[in-house]
């Protein structure tokens, strides 16, 4: 059964866990992901300061926002 939270190798960010999220290996990551949804694009991460720029360029070929 395929996960909801992932499509073609890609993490939903509005909708994958916390494991999945920290899973991207950028550190402990989901739980403040999390805490801003929505988002309607993963650039949100960045424009809303939810992420740093580095950790942002590690995970951003692995993330989606649907």
């Amino acid at each position: 059964m395929d996960d909801p939270a992932t499509t073609n190798g890609t993490v939903d960010l509005n909708s994958a866990s916390v494991e999945q999220l920290n899973a991207l290996g950028a550190g402990m990551i989901g739980k403040r992901i999390i805490e801003f949804r929505p988002y309607a694009s993963a650039e949100e991460l960045l424009s809303r300061r939810v992420l740093k720029r580095a950790d942002y360029e590690t995970i951003r070929v692995a993330i989606t926002a649907r």
